[in-house]
């Protein structure tokens, strides 16, 4: 790994970072391998993240702020029929210690799976698809930790998209069966 320092910022919150399920079982040491390669990055208000569809190239942690994810309720193919519409789905603040945009650091499609803008002003931890690799390939006990951790953030996102698909399921047949 490059011999860079820890920001003093992040070096201050390692007790915060601690909180944040990517970096669950990981000593304080580990916590400050990946936090050598992560930079603090401020937004104001109503800045777009990221993008539904946009590519990306690196990962967030919200550590001060309030964040809005929303999702496109129209299929990208029929966007050129329909005014684009957004349904707003999750708010998270700081005292949520979510991590966020972490699917590029999985595969190669980088494109965004949702759009996430700040509500308020916004102190972020970043991580780049580069920085995260060189950690992985340089440390492979830290790495195959980070993944599991990014394995079991998803798997319970997917689990509550599923209940929400159901919900919404039931409510058509029953509106349909009017």
């Amino acid at each position: 790994m490059k011999a860079s320092k820890i920001d003093p910022f992040l070096l201050e919150n390692l007790q915060f970072f601690k909180h944040v399920r990517l970096f669950f079982e990981l000593n304080d040491e580990q916590v400050k391998s990946v936090l050598k390669e992560m930079k603090v990055e401020k937004f104001p208000p109503d800045f777009y993240l990221m993008k539904e569809g946009s590519v990306g190239d690196k990962m967030f942690i919200l550590i001060k702020g309030r964040v809005e994810i929303s999702k496109s309720l129209i299929l990208p193919e029929w966007l050129h029929m329909f005014d684009k519409q957004e349904k707003s789905l999750l708010h998270f603040s700081e005292k949520d210690f979510p991590f966020f945009g972490e699917m590029v650091m999985l595969g190669d499609n980088s494109k965004r799976s949702a759009s996430i803008i700040t509500k308020s002003e916004c102190v972020l931890a970043s991580l780049s698809k580069v920085s995260f690799d060189r950690i992985v390939e340089t440390d492979a006990s830290l790495g195959k930790t980070l993944f599991k951790n990014m394995a079991c953030e998803l798997s319970e996102r997917l689990r509550k998209a599923n209940r929400d698909i159901l919900k919404l399921t039931t409510a058509l047949s029953i509106a349909l069966k009017g």
